[in-house]
């Protein structure tokens, strides 16, 4: 009995040193303990890039694809049976993608099924279009579809689910997934939200997660289409704020915003949000252990990483067939410049004419939206820095790819002549104030950051924008234009507008997109707490054709009849004045050193740039 006694022992006291030295594998073994790794692969605002090229310039794009995203989700599959693929909206609109809207087969819901994509929360743009053609997509779809703020009016019940739960290896994950609500923002006007409502995420996501929690899920993940910050002040449409209030989430995955989110953590949740077309791809890792005692979640941690160039190519043969016809349609011609470009050669690379000088481009587009809408002044995003086309052949691409916000409507308000300086003034605050030594043009980092240009570009008046001023008495000699050709353009007077100076109590029609605008009069906006009264919205007048876009289109096509005199257009309409002298040698020689690449523009992290002016010091001379 004492030889059993001490034999015991010592198996206890061996065991009791394998443990002591940290011999995991025979601990989980010995308490029947199993780990298991959970990989959740995210993708958010793929805008239509399905493969590596812009449509709306018809060139090689390598810097995101779904075929590129392909190749890596391939990859990881093969290293972990346990991998889920998820998308947090935005899929179906932009580079043109919408073309295939009223199509059987819609190419990214089509490369989403080759993925097997399991949960594909609706963005924004999946509202843009009619509940048919929503239909269409959820009927194509093969995973679940999320959406859960949103609400039948008729019913009182969800239009699409608010929560999923996927198992993978014992393994219940739930996933939550929800629309900004700033949709009824972006389809006011449109019929794309008829006889549904839109519920506050705060209240919705309360309720989703009681019925996870009922379900016994052992992880809950958000895919939130909305992006970290609180959106035009509504309430509900951050993530931040969604992460104070609902500890529970484990994890969340945002978009909407255009951000590369790697890692961020708020109240112990954990955020990530992988960008933007493709270009990165987000990562959930998620580490259990299961017992006898149940589950338990021992580990967890986000990340993106950018894409590779490396192609599935099973998924680009499946896609070649869209690719082509969408070439087709946006090299389809609608017309013919003549006597002078629609664009200029930056006189200094990085710093674009688009932005810094009145250019033929913006008058056009304008000029289209004055033609249409009956507004005295258009404001315009210009939110592409390469904006115009040369002397020649005109095709839907050379519009598009100047005007790359394709759901962007003119929506016209009754304003004030006070009322429109104050929109400039936020305008011209895009640029920091020229300082004494100072040699270029730069802008503000703060806006620069924004998601959406907010260098607004005002027609049918004329300006000079003084940056040796500080923000907010930059605007200078503002007045309306008077006299116009009946084609639209502006009539010119010995080679000048006809002007009449704007009072601050003048009457103004303004056109502009309504979503700006929504954000101009909300809190901390430019012309905050004022009531305006829509006139006239170009979507409610004419649907999808009433985009900016659309109506240039049909302005080139209908009042141009397909002959653009880029001279009618060539207008100067506004400058700006730095004081700097450009016949210095200073100035000339950081023009040099600049466009010869010894000097660079400063950039920030997000890669724009031209965050700061180049000054005297800057050239060692």
């Amino acid at each position: 009995m004492k030889k059993i006694l001490i034999f015991i022992t010592c198996v206890l006291i061996t065991i009791n040193s394998i443990f002591a030295q940290g011999n995991e594998e025979f601990h989980n073994k010995w308490n029947n303990i199993e780990t298991v790794d959970v990989e959740i692969i995210a993708t958010s605002d793929l805008h239509g890039w399905f493969v590596p090229w812009d449509f709306s310039t018809d060139t090689e794009y390598t810097r995101g694809s779904l075929t590129y995203i392909a190749q890596t989700i391939k990859e990881h599959r093969e290293n972990n049976e346990n991998l889920i693929y998820v998308d947090c909206g935005d899929a179906v609109q932009a580079n043109y993608v919408e073309y295939f809207i009223n199509d059987d087969k819609n190419p990214m819901v089509e490369a989403f099924n080759y993925l097997n994509c399991d949960v594909w929360t609706f963005g924004n743009h999946e509202y843009n279009f009619n509940r048919e053609l929503r239909q269409n997509l959820i009927d194509d779809f093969e995973g679940t579809i999320l959406s859960g703020n949103v609400y039948e009016k008729a019913t009182g019940k969800r239009y699409l689910p608010a929560t999923t739960v996927i198992e993978k290896d014992g393994i219940k994950i739930g996933f939550i997934g929800i629309t900004t609500p700033l949709i009824t923002e972006f389809e006011n006007g449109k019929d794309s939200l008829d006889g549904l409502e839109i519920i506050n995420p705060l209240v919705e996501i309360k309720k989703a997660l009681s019925e996870l929690k009922a379900e016994n899920v052992d992880s809950i993940i958000g895919i939130l289409h909305m992006g970290l910050d609180e959106e035009n002040n509504i309430e509900g449409s951050g993530v931040k704020e969604i992460a104070k209030a609902f500890p529970e989430f484990d994890a969340i995955i945002a978009g909407h915003a255009h951000a590369n989110i790697s890692k961020e953590v708020v109240n112990d949740v954990l955020i990530m949000e992988p960008y933007k077309y493709g270009q990165a791809i987000g990562f959930v890792n998620l580490t259990f252990e299961k017992s006898f005692n149940g589950v338990k979640l021992i580990n967890k941690d986000v990340r993106t990483e950018n894409v590779t160039n490396k192609e599935d190519e099973k998924l680009v043969k499946l896609m070649e067939p869209y690719k082509k016809e969408l070439r087709a349609f946006v090299n389809t011609p609608i017309g013919t410049l003549i006597n002078s470009d629609l664009s200029k050669k930056d006189e200094i690379i990085g710093i674009s004419s688009v932005y810094t000088e009145s250019t033929g481009i913006l008058n056009l587009l304008s000029a289209a939206s004055q033609y249409y809408t009956d507004a005295d002044v258009i404001i315009l995003n210009t939110d592409a820095e390469n904006a115009g086309f040369k002397v020649g052949n005109v095709s839907i691409k050379d519009i598009s790819s100047s005007y790359t916000y394709s759901g962007g409507e003119i929506t016209t308000y009754k304003i004030t002549g006070a009322d429109l300086k104050l929109l400039l003034e936020y305008s011209a605050d895009y640029f920091n104030q020229i300082e004494d030594g100072d040699l270029t043009i730069s802008y503000n980092p703060e806006r620069r950051l924004s998601k959406y240009s907010t260098d607004n570009i005002a027609g049918g008046v004329t300006y000079t924008i003084d940056l040796t001023k500080a923000s907010g008495s930059r605007i200078k000699d503002l007045s309306l234009i008077t006299e116009y050709n009946n084609d639209g353009s502006i009539k010119l007077v010995n080679g000048k507008p006809v002007t009449s100076l704007i009072a601050d109590d003048q009457e103004i029609i303004l056109g502009t997109n309504s979503y700006s605008f929504n954000k101009w009069i909300g809190k901390g906006g430019s012309i905050e707490n004022r009531n305006y009264t829509p006139i006239f919205n170009s979507f409610t007048q004419w649907g999808d054709n009433g985009t900016v876009r659309e109506l240039t289109i049909r302005y080139i096509k209908e009042v141009l009849n397909g002959k653009i005199n880029g001279d009618n257009y060539n207008i100067n309409t506004w400058n700006i004045y730095t004081g700097v002298d450009k016949n210095s040698k200073e100035y000339k020689k950081a023009v040099e050193l600049i466009n010869s690449g010894k000097i660079e523009l400063p950039k920030l992290e997000n890669g724009r740039t031209n965050v700061k002016s180049i000054s005297v010091n800057d050239l060692n001379i």
